[in-house]
């Protein structure tokens, strides 16, 4: 596979920010003999111990991004650090080559990407493709958004890399290009860095902007958006569906999902091997199924991994079952439609919490969804207030504001009747309260195990 090659032995590189992304790039060129300038925003006292794992060698900037970045030949940026941060567009306007860490990955990976982006769904269809790919006995390994740098897997040995891709990671992909690209759904998120649902679609779609013929894009046929794509791109088009039959793709028939081919259908398993809760989590498996048969990954194999999987952390996770009561940690329900496909997928009487820092986009679908299926709802964090604004102009009145989540849990319990189910899904962000959903869900779990069993 060709690669954009660069002998990295002497480049200047600055790196900016120092998180998990940031500091995995500066490992990685340090490796490579680049001198590398490490810069972030936060003070020394906000970093703590990750100064201690700077690489030696590594020059440290803190407590902001000073004039120095302009002076390297590469800056590379981490994807919480928007693109229009001064330092960055003065350094571009002097012609100073801006790229992400994804993009970094790209150039010195050897083995094939797997790219799965869309606005929900990318950590469970992520995790799934990896499983599958296990289970055919590939070294496949996952990363990107989901929590390991994908710059930290490239130069180990592997048959592919899978990787979980955010609109983020896409503002600075400049010559990216997957082998397989998959993009699952679209929905508002992230309007609060993007501004325009325009732009966040247009990132989105950069994910197949250099594919070519030989490379593969999977799309969602039931997402109109996405859909749309299909004649625009360059790969070889697989689609998926969950809501109808298709000529060519994968899809459910009946009861079974079927890869339809021009030799005709082939069964592949039962839509009940499926062991998630939710019609979003079939169209999860689809995609993942379609990217697999990208891959050549045999249908028995796909089958086997699908019946197998159980989901991933803080996506609509079972915790405990109290009093008759089931609890669930969706905290990476980040966004309005996120939590919305949660509500949806449970027909119990259901108590919600939600609440954290608001991204923005059209509420209305969620606030109906709460109004028709959600029998209280308990708000915490930055956005409560206007969370309860617009819930109460919408007529529904069943609403507790708690001051933070171990109040929020207490409510709950408080409120859920035997053989209902509390639901954890925010529809924001956590970085209000927490350092990242992954840190918001663990507390939540640790408060609902904490909880004692009332005698009867």
């Amino acid at each position: 596979m060709e690669r954009v090659l660069r002998d990295w032995a002497d480049r200047r590189v600055a790196v900016i920010g120092m998180g998990r992304s940031g500091m995995a790039a500066a490992r990685v060129l340090v490796e490579l003999g680049a001198r590398v300038f490490l810069s972030d925003s936060r003070k020394s006292e906000e970093l703590g111990d990750l100064l201690e794992q700077v690489p030696d060698g590594v020059e440290v900037e803190t407590g902001g991004h000073s004039a120095s970045c302009a002076a390297a030949d590469v800056i590379v940026v981490s994807p919480g650090v928007p693109k229009s941060l001064a330092v960055l567009q003065a350094a571009e306007a002097d012609g100073v080559e801006l790229i992400g860490e994804i993009e970094l990955a790209w150039r010195l990976a050897e083995a094939p990407i797997v790219a799965i982006t869309g606005t929900n769904g990318k950590t469970t269809t992520t995790t799934l493709v990896g499983e599958i790919l296990r289970e055919a006995g590939w070294e496949a390994p996952v990363g990107g958004n989901i929590g390991v740098p994908l710059v930290s897997l490239v130069r180990q040995k592997s048959h592919a890399l899978v990787a979980e891709i955010s609109s983020f990671q896409l503002e600075t992909a400049d010559q990216f290009r997957p082998h397989v690209g998959v993009f699952i759904n679209f929905s508002d998120d992230h309007l609060n860095r993007h501004g325009t649902r325009e732009a966040y679609f247009n990132l989105k779609k950069q994910l197949f902007a250099r594919q070519h013929d030989g490379d593969y894009a999977v799309l969602n046929a039931d997402d109109p958006a996405v859909a749309a794509l299909a004649p625009e791109v360059a790969a070889q088009v697989i689609l998926f569906s969950r809501q109808g039959s298709l000529p060519r793709g994968v899809c459910v028939e009946g009861d079974v999902v079927c890869w339809n081919r021009s030799s005709g259908p082939l069964p592949l398993y039962p839509v009940t091997d499926i062991h998630l809760r939710g019609e979003h989590n079939v169209e999860n498996c689809l995609a993942a199924t379609a990217a697999a048969l990208a891959l050549g990954v045999s249908p028995p194999i796909i089958a086997r991994a699908v019946a197998a999987f159980r989901g991933v952390e803080h996506r609509i996770e079972p915790v405990r079952t109290l009093a008759g009561v089931q609890w669930f940690n969706d905290s990476k329900g980040t966004n309005y439609d996120s939590t919305l496909k949660a509500i949806t997928s449970f027909a119990e009487p259901l108590v919600l919490i939600a609440g954290g820092r608001d991204k923005g986009g059209a509420i209305s679908p969620l606030i109906d969804a709460i109004a028709k299926r959600v029998a209280h709802t308990v708000l915490l964090g930055e956005a409560a207030p206007y969370f309860e604004r617009v819930l109460r102009a919408a007529g529904y009145h069943s609403i507790t504001l708690a001051a933070d989540l171990p109040g929020a849990v207490q409510t709950a319990r408080d409120l859920a009747p035997a053989g209902g189910v509390v639901l954890f899904s925010p529809a924001c962000t956590s970085f209000d309260m927490f350092n990242n959903f992954e840190e918001r869900g663990a507390a939540f779990k640790a408060l609902v195990s904490a909880l004692e069993e009332v005698p009867a």
